[in-house]
């Protein structure tokens, strides 16, 4: 058990579009993202309800009924929720979206802004952190170039 993250949108060719961490491994990760302005501490967005769905709203997954399209659209805004509700932006990952591996999605917008927050921070003269291994940086350039990516 723990985090798989998958580029979105890259070709099969591409390189660095897999990156996992353990579920003890996750921790320090985050940890080092927030310490270098790269993400910040959010609060876990609340899902839309599901209850009044039922197996016939859906054929093999997909959603077959309107509401059940209404429905699956509401969690996909959840997953890609940036965190901050109406409060000004802050740029970098939202930690939730690193909480669980429910398919949160890591937006290329949000990819780019933890990169160039990771930039200012190696030229105002802080260290790779230990644990962003040598990893975490390839797959977040990959991930700014398409369509971000989930964590499952």
């Amino acid at each position: 058990m723990g985090y798989d993250m998958v580029v979105q949108g890259a070709p099969e060719e591409e390189e660095s579009t897999y990156l996992r961490r353990s579920i003890w491994g996750m921790g320090p990760t985050v940890e080092a993202l927030v310490s270098l302005g790269m993400a910040f501490w959010s609060d876990v967005p609340d899902f839309p309800e599901s209850d009044h769905l039922s197996g016939d709203d859906f054929n093999d997954g997909d959603p077959v009924t309107e509401r059940a399209k209404v429905y699956v659209q509401a969690v996909e805004r959840t997953l890609a929720d940036h965190g901050v509700g109406d409060a000004d932006h802050i740029g970098g990952i939202p930690a939730h979206k690193f909480s669980s591996n429910d398919g949160w999605h890591v937006t290329d917008k949000e990819c780019l802004e933890a990169l160039n927050a990771y930039e200012v921070s190696i030229q105002a003269g802080d260290s790779h952190p230990e644990a962003l291994h040598d990893d975490v940086i390839p797959f977040l350039r990959t991930a700014a170039k398409y369509e971000g990516f989930r964590v499952l």
